[in-house]
């Protein structure tokens, strides 16, 4: 099971799980997509049309919907936790607090 650490949060995605200091929080599901893909991309800048490729794939849905579901996050997990990069897209950027610095926990060892 992966098992992300940042910020004094625990993030399960098979179990689509965020918790901060054992409670376990609300999240959106497009919210928590969202999540687990800035989180898997964040050592690069994604594009918005990334963004919107990966959580609503096949579907037509505009900006607006994405700006929604960052702020969401923002008000999560901090507003400073998901950097706008003007003319170019958004970044990840709280640090993984795992000793291998890539925020991946095997619990099934």
């Amino acid at each position: 099971m992966t098992l992300y650490r940042f910020g004094g949060f625990e993030l399960l995605p098979e179990e689509r799980r965020l918790t901060k200091a054992g409670q376990e929080l609300v999240v959106g599901a497009r919210a928590f997509d969202l999540l687990i893909f800035l989180i898997a991309n964040r050592n690069r800048v994604v594009t918005k049309t990334e963004m919107l490729d990966a959580v609503w794939p096949d579907v037509a849905v505009e900006e607006n919907n994405l700006t929604v579901q960052v702020s969401a996050l923002r008000k999560l997990i901090g507003s400073n936790a998901v950097a706008t990069v003007p003319g170019r897209g958004y970044r990840f950027v709280v640090a993984m607090d795992d000793e291998d610095a890539v925020g991946v926990v095997d619990s099934s060892a």
